[in-house]
């Protein structure tokens, strides 16, 4: 009797570290300055103030960083997130500024395979990139590339293991005062807020000014099934990529929060978050 006993109770153990595994999943980076967690990829580095730089100004860069631990799809209750950053998008002066950053979920880190320029770090040629070949992105895009049916040089795009936006709109936010869209400048070089949210089989994208609150209307809705995407994962990482071409910026991640459960989103603090500071003009 006390051998059943026991064979239950460590089934039940196991059942309850099952459970835990799928439970929710947040972090919160005001700065980057503990990179315990954070799994950084080729020019991707934290500077002193806490910003963390993607790309430099420098030619043909590609940056990534990712959240080490996984999120996960489960069988029995539907992905569902939402994160909200703040990012920057710096030109150097007297260049064009470009390419741009992406938010990025895909079941690995290991983009080895992905080219720069246009690409943004996420894609090549063939859009093979990692060994899934599975991505979901959000692009910030600042070049014009009609090969991908970009519509500007100043757009946000929803890609699924391809270049080509399977949703699209030019940079802009929902003013809920003015109660229309006004238009966002990306290479402004000011941080740029963007929110991400995804539950059951919606994407929603939303982007304002710093000093703006969420807009109650998103930028891109779009269908994606994502246990379509990814059909054979069980362990997805989130995390974002930047590159750049011989158009060149200094890109950044300003802050980050992210969580498997939208209703519990830990709010960045606007006054907390690092400065960026701008590259001054040559004097000449």
């Amino acid at each position: 009797m006390s051998c059943w006993l026991l064979h239950i109770l460590i089934i039940s153990s196991l059942h309850l570290i099952s459970l835990s595994s799928q439970q929710e999943k947040r972090f919160f980076y005001e700065n980057f300055l503990d990179q315990e967690n954070l799994y950084l990829d080729k020019s991707a580095n934290v500077l002193p103030s806490g910003l963390l730089q993607l790309t430099s100004a420098s030619e043909h860069q590609t940056g990534h960083v990712f959240y080490k631990k996984p999120i996960g799809l489960s069988s029995s209750k539907p992905l569902s997130f939402s994160t909200h950053f703040v990012c920057a998008l710096v030109p150097r002066p007297g260049y064009e500024g470009g390419h741009g950053i992406a938010f990025v979920v895909s079941p690995s880190m290991d983009f080895s395979h992905a080219q720069p320029n246009r690409y943004l770090g996420v894609f090549n040629t063939s859009t093979i990139v990692s060994p899934s070949s599975h991505v979901l992105a959000v692009e910030l895009d600042t070049i014009w590339n009609p090969e991908f049916s970009d519509i500007d040089n100043n757009h946000v795009g929803i890609d699924v293991n391809s270049s080509v936006s399977v949703g699209i709109a030019s940079a802009s936010y929902y003013s809920d005062m003015k109660r229309q869209n006004e238009s966002i400048n990306l290479l402004s070089g000011k941080p740029i807020q963007v929110w991400v949210d995804y539950d059951g089989t919606m994407l929603n994208v939303s982007m304002a000014p710093l000093e703006v609150k969420k807009p109650s209307r998103p930028l891109l809705s779009q269908h994606i099934n994502l246990t379509e995407v990814f059909p054979n994962s069980s362990r997805l990482f989130v995390g974002f990529s930047a590159s750049s071409g011989a158009a060149v910026s200094d890109q950044y991640i300003v802050g980050w929060s992210f969580s498997t459960e939208r209703g519990s989103l830990e709010r960045l603090d606007i006054s907390k978050l690092p400065q960026v500071r701008h590259p001054k003009k040559n004097s000449t």
